[in-house]
């Protein structure tokens, strides 16, 4: 695995356009999605287990892997009416159990979900995935099962080993850190599982290229002054070495810069305003 200081990110929807910040880490961490993906499962598919702290960037890497797989993976020309979905994504519900998990991916399948259908939802999530050509199914927000009482949650796990089993086919869940813990300490799932971690950047040269890149991809005007080294560690300090807080400690500097003092040339000063917006910040 790539060193913890090198990483990739998508933007968010506060960036102008849509781009993917090509950092090794996340780069490793999608082609080993990628990769998983073009593999056979046989008869023991894996399951991938992405955690990291919330905004470090986990749907992000989510969404590029669904995008290359359809580049990699294009409809054939004579596929027929039937869906083509070659990565399967959804979002945990809230109250997890095995028949809303399954609910939800018939949703993203594009079957109509009638009374009846939960008298046979997890056998037809499974079928539909060898009529739809389905390579990897991904589930974001798995951490959501620590929330539900033991029984849901061992209800929810065996929806997961189902799901691989009777669909044969590779998945990924991502969540916070702790569904690494619940996946390892489940025999079955440990033993088919791999973990892949994303970590908080760490002060200096990273954050300070990160904190470049983000500066170019939001529109700052002369975004390298954003890097610099007191700037990049005060940026730094206060995005506690998230992600998604750095990209909003930026975008919220552009709104400052904009609303309150009718500019777009965004100044330092207006950095340090920004960040007296966030709830964990502290004036030093």
């Amino acid at each position: 695995m790539a060193q913890a200081d090198k990483r990739g990110v998508a933007s968010a929807g506060s960036l102008r356009q849509a781009f993917w910040i090509d950092f090794d880490e996340a780069r490793a961490h999608v082609n080993t999605l990628v990769g998983l993906a073009g593999e056979d499962p046989d008869d023991r598919p894996t399951c991938v287990v992405l955690v990291g702290q919330s905004g470090m960037g986990k749907t992000s890497i989510l969404k590029e892997v669904g995008r290359r797989i359809e580049l990699a993976y294009p409809e054939p020309a004579d596929w027929g009416d039937a869906r083509y979905i070659p990565m399967l994504r959804a979002v945990v519900p809230s109250h997890p159990t095995s028949l809303r998990i399954n609910l939800a991916l018939l949703w993203k399948q594009g079957w109509p979900l009638t009374r009846r259908t939960h008298q046979i939802a997890d056998l037809k999530v499974a079928e539909l995935l060898g009529e739809q050509a389905t390579r990897l199914v991904a589930v974001d927000n798995v951490h959501a099962v620590l929330t539900a009482s033991g029984r849901a949650r061992r209800d929810a796990l065996d929806s997961f080993r189902f799901l691989m089993s009777e669909g044969n086919v590779h998945m990924v869940v991502a969540g916070l850190d702790i569904a690494a813990d619940i996946f390892s300490d489940d025999a079955e799932l440990a033993y088919r599982s791999i973990i892949l971690r994303l970590t908080h950047w760490p002060p200096g040269a990273p954050s300070q290229q990160l904190i470049r890149v983000l500066a170019r991809g939001i529109g700052l005007s002369e975004p390298d002054r954003f890097a610099e080294p007191e700037m990049a560690e005060f940026i730094w300090r206060t995005s506690h070495g998230v992600t998604g807080n750095f990209k909003r400690l930026l975008h919220w500097s552009q709104r400052v810069a904009r609303d309150t003092h009718g500019r777009e040339h965004v100044e330092l000063s207006d950095v340090y305003e920004a960040a007296r917006l966030f709830p964990c910040y502290i004036d030093r």
